[in-house]
């Protein structure tokens, strides 16, 4: 099978330096994994270990304002991600861990990915896989044949299980396959010469013949983007010296090209007031209309 030099690539390769590998706290793990999406590895390196002395437990993180989460959070990027983790901090703190999938689903900003991750890297579940990009990619190149976008959840599931070497836990296993995905079977230039498993990767001929197909851009350049100018924003409104003016916001936030749009920077303003990352407008700022039940609109 494809993956039989796994474990012992994975012993001899693998990223053990990395610290959140080194516990199975579940809180600790879940604070890696919110930090994790769409942050690079080294980013979250640095960030990491301090977040989690500073809160290491749910009931820490609730007893403090969101404000000081996401002053923290700042340079991390996507604000929702530190507002879910608040919001689940309080519901764990107050009713506890979830003891299955389903129930850690229904926890804020908790997915299928991530409430598998939890089972897997903290209790060693050895049921349906925390599939991200990587795993996807080595079992739809070394297992199927064809790149990640080209096949099914379900079938990148299966071939996952089915893979598992035996012997090898599957938290052993998750790991293994995040790093191989990560430092080999890289998306746009796979490094196929060091593979341990590119014997028996039925994409090998493929690979050797041409660069793998670019998958569909899913997401458009930080630089320009309204990302860049949401958390352009939000720095400038938790900043100890907040802007006393929409003027002053305006030049605070200049560097960020949509700025530039008409209506950018007051749109943005009542967006993050909707979504809970902003506790109160500014009072310089327009009201933001309600619905009928008092609902922002």
């Amino acid at each position: 099978m494809w993956s039989d030099p796994l474990p012992s690539w994975y012993a001899a390769n693998g990223r053990h330096h990395l610290p959140w590998r080194h516990t199975r706290d579940p809180w600790a793990v879940l604070l890696s994994e919110v930090m994790l999406q769409q942050t690079s590895v080294g980013r979250v390196l640095e960030r990491w270990g301090p977040l989690l002395e500073r809160w290491p437990d749910p009931a820490s993180l609730a007893a403090t304002p969101l404000e000081e989460l996401l002053r923290a959070w700042d340079g991390l990027g996507y604000p929702r991600r530190a507002r879910s983790l608040h919001l689940t901090a309080r519901r764990l703190a107050a009713e506890g861990w979830p003891e299955d999938e389903a129930g850690l689903r229904s926890l804020p900003g908790v997915g299928p990915y991530t409430a598998r991750a939890l089972l897997t890297l903290c209790h060693g579940a050895g049921g349906p896989p925390p599939r991200d990009v990587n795993l996807g990619r080595v079992a739809a190149r070394a297992g199927l044949g064809v790149e990640p976008h080209r096949a099914p959840a379900a079938r990148l599931d299966e071939e996952l299980l089915r893979s598992r070497p035996p012997g090898m836990d599957a938290r052993d296993h998750t790991l293994a396959l995040f790093d191989l995905g990560a430092t080999v079977c890289r998306a746009r230039a796979p490094r196929c010469a060091a593979c341990p498993c590119a014997a028996g990767c039925a994409s090998k001929e493929r690979l050797a013949a041409a660069a793998p197909e670019a998958p569909p851009r899913r997401q458009a350049a930080w630089g320009g983007s309204r990302r860049q100018l949401r958390g352009a924003v939000l720095r400038a409104l938790l900043d100890a010296d907040p802007p006393a003016t929409a003027e002053a916001l305006d030049a605070r936030v200049a560097h960020a090209a949509a700025a530039a749009v008409p209506g950018a920077v007051a749109a943005v303003v009542a967006e993050l007031h909707r979504e809970g990352l902003l506790a109160e407008l500014p009072a310089w700022a327009p009201p933001v209309a309600c619905g009928p039940h008092g609902d922002h609109l």
